[in-house]
């Protein structure tokens, strides 16, 4: 099947798979032949649209190559072309965006298909695009939206579902489309839950959004309704209820477009639907997103839970005693307290809100559970409950209750369902240490990476005029790299877009992770610096663990337990430990992997350290030293395609390893990497990096650099260059001296990359 995305960025898939449509050309023409599917169009008037700028010749064969290159990365079956005319297949297997939106509707439509068809409007068209066709589909379309939309809010408020009618209007407003309709939806479902200084407060947003940005007051209709609705004289809250009753949804307003996760939000829901999982969790370190997937994938829950769907946030609470109140609260359930006596004996609260939950059929979010797990809080008293034990409590007794968590560390509960939560996708291309990532001429279409996309729309929000651009998509990719793809490092990362170019934000990133940081007063104070997330973290670590993670920092590229063992110490608890508190991720080689701003925290507290940071740096050095030298016969054996592939990949390693080395005159270990490192680059054609391994390796032993051309010589003066070299390696007393010694065999294969 051919998906096909085309509002609020482009993204084409073929059987699931990322299709590379690079040039906007091609973008451009499946574009707009898909959104008229059922035409055709004679080739001069196509390529007169999309090529209004060129005569006829040239503007029929740039569709002709273009038309060429899509039928080649997209398949010829989804084109109907001849020599007369061009047309996208209707009968071909295939979905668009665009076509949910503006399906046919009638009175029958559900209020569920309405929120199917409104939610694929992410943004505008095509956005970035400035022909005049899409110029003309982008208000066709946003028309069509307004008018769908307007709909649904009219339904929910019919059906007096004011909490989702309060979502839907506040997603229609965060547009910028400054809609009064979006407005009275809103003041209209703050009167139905009772709020009437919210309603005020919608008033206002609404008349000094009028006043901004078209320079109007609201319309009569608005202020007849403010009016009614203040008065009290309008009463929503009795309006007519279904027949069917509405299960209540109650989640946090989201103010910007969900990005990315397809394949968790899919796990999540077939997770939520299955009657025998009662506890996912959601496991991740801070700022990577957990909270903002959970809402997401609960939003459209509310029809499976007969009860209801609800949120509650445990960031504020300090200790487990305040647990059952705070979950009370979200639920809007009173405790009956029979005497003042009884209002703080935790026991009672949680007798009851148990029982009150005994027959319920609901979906419980418990966000940010990890400071209130029984690891945290070893010695509470009797009555008290850590979240992980009330949650084991109410799940026995409530057989009809799910819960979702977020948690950096897991609720560690029999039956528990694990969700690791990782970076967002970011291209995998290689950089360059000083330049950054380099940007093919030809190359996937990077609004399809999530990480890339989110800092676009980050970026666009602060400067509406940012955009991808050749010459900062390289230091783009960087920013996402160097923040492992942590959506909240992303967004911290890209609200500097106002003020720095993205190649400036690199550089501030790589110099303190202090940059990371924000002052905007929406943001829960817990965001508000990667510091402050980390910080955190390592408060609710226990010293031994304090101490292996921060020596873990001194790897690169990952590690091996049998790593992790001889160069930190850690024990098998130990990293099982880390991994239960989301410092460590394991991959399906067995390998141990840290999130790079975790790693670059815990480097600086290894640092505050210089004694013990020496010498663990000098364990790792000789660690990795042994390891080459162990590859050292496969290299020159039949095992040698293996000894390459694990000297790979644990290269980051071996370049550490090697750079520490030779500054701190770590003779021994130099003498045992060598062979394996000169092997292993000219073995793989990488001539240019062995000589930045060898060359500083062979001034620092004391060689001046004499005979060595800068550029690769002809056989005759390598053959020449050899004998110097060993002529000088000889000159030098060789039997007493360790450090001349190896500068002999060091020059020595320093010569083999000539």
């Amino acid at each position: 099947m051919l998906e096909v995305q085309l509002l609020g960025k482009f993204a084409a898939k073929l059987n699931g798979e990322l299709l590379d449509i690079p040039s906007r050309p091609a973008q451009a023409l499946l574009a707009y032949l898909i959104l008229n599917a059922h035409k055709t169009y004679r080739r001069e008037n196509l390529a007169g649209l999309l090529w209004p700028d060129s005569d006829e010749t040239n503007a029929r064969n740039n569709l002709r190559q273009t038309l060429w290159r899509l039928r080649k990365s997209v398949g010829e079956e989804f084109f109907l072309a001849d020599k007369v005319s061009v047309g996208f297949n209707p009968q071909a297997d295939y979905r668009l965006d665009a076509d949910q939106l503006q399906a046919n509707i009638d009175d029958t439509t559900s209020v569920e298909t309405l929120m199917q068809m409104v939610a694929v409007y992410e943004d505008k068209l095509l956005p970035g695009f400035y022909d005049n066709w899409v110029t003309l589909e982008q208000e066709r379309l946003q028309a069509i939206y307004e008018d769908r939309v307007q709909l649904l809010l009219a339904r929910l408020v019919e059906a007096a579902r004011w909490r989702e009618a309060r979502e839907w209007a506040e997603r229609w407003i965060a547009q910028g489309l400054t809609p009064e309709p979006a407005y009275r939806a809103l003041m209209t479902a703050q009167a139905g839950l009772g709020d009437l200084s919210g309603v005020a407060t919608v008033y206002q947003r609404c008349t000094e959004a009028l006043d901004e940005e078209l320079g109007v007051e609201p319309s009569a209709e608005t202020q007849l309704l403010f009016q009614k609705l203040s008065s009290g004289e309008f009463q929503p809250a009795s309006q007519k209820q279904l027949a069917k009753p509405i299960s209540p949804v109650k989640l946090p307003i989201q103010t910007t477009p969900f990005v990315g996760r397809e394949d968790e939000l899919a796990r999540l829901a077939t997770l939520l639907a299955d009657p025998t999982v009662k506890l996912v969790t959601i496991l991740g370190p801070g700022g990577m997103g957990k909270t903002r997937l959970s809402i997401e994938a609960t939003s459209a829950q509310a029809e499976a839970f007969v009860d209801g769907v609800y949120f509650v946030t445990l960031a504020p609470i300090e200790e487990p005693g305040f647990l059952s109140s705070q979950i009370a609260e979200a639920l809007d359930f009173q405790f009956n307290i029979r005497d003042q006596r009884e209002h703080w004996e935790y026991d009672t609260q949680i007798q009851q809100l148990v029982a009150y939950l005994k027959d319920k059929q609901l979906l419980l979010i418990l966000d940010n559970a990890e400071h209130l797990l029984s690891t945290v809080f070893p010695d509470l008293d009797k009555w008290d409950r850590s979240v992980d034990q009330l949650a084991a409590e109410i799940i026995q007794a409530a057989p009809g209750i799910k819960i979702l968590a977020t948690s950096r560390q897991r609720l560690n509960l029999h039956g528990e369902i694990l969700l690791p939560l990782d970076g967002l996708g970011v291209p995998d291309w290689k950089s360059n240490p000083t330049s950054g990532p380099t940007v093919p001429e030809t190359m996937p279409d990077l609004a399809a990476y999530d990480a890339v996309e989110l800092f676009r729309q980050g970026a666009h929000r602060v400067r509406p005029d940012f955009e991808i651009k050749t010459d900062n998509l390289g230091d783009i990719i960087n920013i996402c790299r160097l923040v492992g793809g942590m959506p909240l490092g992303i967004e911290l990362a890209a609200a500097w877009a106002e003020l720095l170019s993205p190649a400036e934000i690199v550089a501030e990133i790589r110099h303190s992770l202090d940059f990371l940081e924000t002052d905007l007063s929406n943001i829960p104070d817990r965001q508000r610096s990667i510091r402050l997330i980390f910080e955190s973290t390592w408060s609710r670590m226990t010293l031994a663990e304090q101490e292996v993670f921060q020596q873990l920092s001194v790897f690169r590229g990952g590690f091996s337990r049998q790593a992790a063992q001889n160069v930190a110490g850690a024990s098998l608890r130990t990293l099982m430990s880390l991994v239960n508190k989301s410092l460590l991720r394991p991959d399906l080689t067995g390998r141990y992997q840290i999130h790079e701003l975790l790693r670059q925290f815990a480097a600086e507290h290894l640092a505050q350290n210089p004694t013990a940071e020496a010498a663990v740096r000098d364990r790792h050095c000789t660690y990795y030293a042994a390891f080459l030298h162990q590859k050292e016969a496969d290299l020159h054996g039949q095992k040698q395609a293996q000894a390459l592939t694990e000297i790979e990949i644990e290269e980051d390693n071996v370049r550490v390893a090697w750079q520490w080395a030779v500054p701190h005159d770590k003779l021994q270990e130099m003498d045992l990497a060598m062979e394996s490192l000169c092997e292993y680059f000219r073995i793989r054609g990488r001539i240019d990096e062995g000589f930045r391994f060898f060359d500083p390796a062979a001034r620092k032993l004391g060689w001046d650099g004499v005979g060595v051309e800068e550029d690769t010589p002809d056989s005759e003066t390598s053959f020449n260059t050899m004998l110097q070299l060993l002529d000088l390696s000889l000159a030098k007393d060789v039997n007493d001296n360790h450090q001349q010694r190896l500068l002999g065999k060091v020059l020595a294969r320093y010569n083999r990359f000539y």
